[in-house]
């Protein structure tokens, strides 16, 4: 059970009832050290969120050039299906 101390007195119940899930989950005794658990917590997610937008942007340019690709070669084939009919109709 977390005391109302100087550092939690304005957090709202849900915050509070927050701390103390993770004091409990991360066996945390004192109010300082879930705070800095928490901040740690957030640098680690917040770079991990960095990386994993990274990684969709990174996808998102690949998927961007797939499909040039794929409009190219659907034009390639409309062109050589064209060239091949006009063929046909020569002979």
């Amino acid at each position: 059970m977390i005391k109302k101390s100087t550092y939690i007195r304005s957090f709202t119940a849900t915050q509070h009832k927050q701390l103390e899930k993770v004091a409990k989950e991360q066996n945390i005794k004192t109010v300082p050290e879930i705070l800095f658990f928490s901040l740690n917590s957030y640098l680690e997610q917040k770079q991990e969120i960095e990386r994993l937008k990274r990684i969709i942007q990174f996808k998102k340019d690949k998927i961007d050039e797939l499909d040039l690709r794929i409009d190219f070669f659907k034009s390639a084939s409309k062109k050589i299906h064209e060239l091949s009919n006009y063929l046909k109709t020569k002979k």
